[in-house]
């Protein structure tokens, strides 16, 4: 049996089991999934409640690894523009899974902009086959096609890709472990108010900021990275979508560097604007003090950013035609609320 027949019996057994599994275990399997509810990375709330929200409610979609979700804040972003958006993003998302995420998030939104940060692009493909990070990613999104491929492409075996699909078959032993959280827990009501960005505080160590400026080399992408930020970069051409590729502030290393470069010519070989903010922080007005760790943005670093981020949109985004929503209520409570947690680390 060739390996292309081989796929296509493997989903139609997968679709056939999954219905039938969808049916019996689907409260079973909600019940005893792992969920993220509370704290700084309520990642359930955040990947899970995009799925509450409005249609076509969201103007600008970032979309990425932890690298997106602790620097742009929405929320900061609406303050400065009154445009909405969101990050739709897990941690350490490799591109396959931010290529999927960006057509879950285009069932339900019209966006005018899409950012993809390209963190994704400088590891090895094979340094992303974690469970932690393919649950990260797999686990609050609904079952679909889009869903199934995704499990296809993340997994190296039938029963890895099987698991991934079916945490039921991962999480089935967390009986003993079930916590209220577990028996309350309802899909529907999940909702973020901060739009996906994780609020990092502030923390007395400070982190090296390398200058990689003037490094010119390019490095060649991993081979299965490549192809997925140029299915990317060519999805949102085919649906004429404005796609910015960008490399958020995370104190890139000289290897990093190289790779963040050859993703700069990918992009313009299809004409597509990159911006590697690492070489900025004056402008911006980032210093050592203002991260989380190595590589993520407290909050004050972040809102100092997505101000940066907000004025450039306001600069050179005018033709994208952007509307404001300045007296959105719900908006204005949570960034009340997002602004007096910031004024605290101050």
């Amino acid at each position: 049996m060739g390996q292309k027949r081989k796929n296509i019996v493997f989903f139609v057994r997968m679709a056939a089991f999954l219905v039938i599994f969808g049916l019996l275990f689907a409260p079973l399997k909600e019940l005893v999934c792992r969920k993220s509810l509370t704290g700084t990375w309520d990642m359930t709330n955040k990947v899970g409640g995009f799925y509450n929200e409005p249609e076509d409610e969201f103007e600008i979609l970032f979309l990425g690894s932890s690298h997106a979700y602790a620097a742009f804040s929405p929320l900061r972003l609406w303050e400065d523009t009154g445009i909405k958006s969101y990050v739709f993003a897990t941690q350490r998302q490799p591109l396959w899974a931010t290529y999927a995420y960006l057509l879950e998030a285009l069932k339900t939104q019209s966006p005018k902009l899409v950012v993809v940060d390209c963190r994704g692009a400088l590891e090895p493909a094979e340094s992303f086959y974690e469970e932690g990070v393919s649950y990260s990613f797999m686990d609050d999104i609904p079952f679909s096609l889009n869903k199934v491929r995704l499990a296809w492409v993340s997994g190296q075996t039938m029963e890895e890709r099987a698991e991934l699909l079916c945490n039921f078959i991962k999480y089935h032993g967390r009986w003993a472990d079930l916590e209220d959280a577990d028996w309350e827990f309802d899909r529907g009501a999940l909702h973020d108010p901060y739009k996906g960005y994780v609020f990092l505080p502030d923390k007395a160590e400070e982190y090296p900021c390398p200058e990689t400026g003037g490094i010119t080399a390019r490095a060649p992408l991993d081979g299965k990275n490549e192809y997925w930020l140029r299915r990317i970069i060519e999805h949102c051409q085919k649906r004429q979508l404005p796609l910015l590729l960008v490399k958020t502030p995370s104190n890139l290393s000289a290897e990093e560097k190289a790779l963040v470069n050859t993703v700069a010519a990918i992009a313009g070989e299809y004409d597509v604007p990159f911006a590697d903010f690492n070489g900025h922080y004056a402008e911006i007005g980032l210093d050592a003090s203002m991260f989380f760790d190595e590589h993520h943005m407290d909050a004050r670093g972040a809102a100092k950013f997505t101000d940066y981020f907000a004025a450039a949109l306001e600069r050179d985004g005018t033709s994208l035609g952007f509307s404001r929503a300045e007296g959105d209520r719900l908006w204005a409570d949570s960034a009340a609320e997002y602004g007096e947690k910031l004024a605290s680390l101050s």
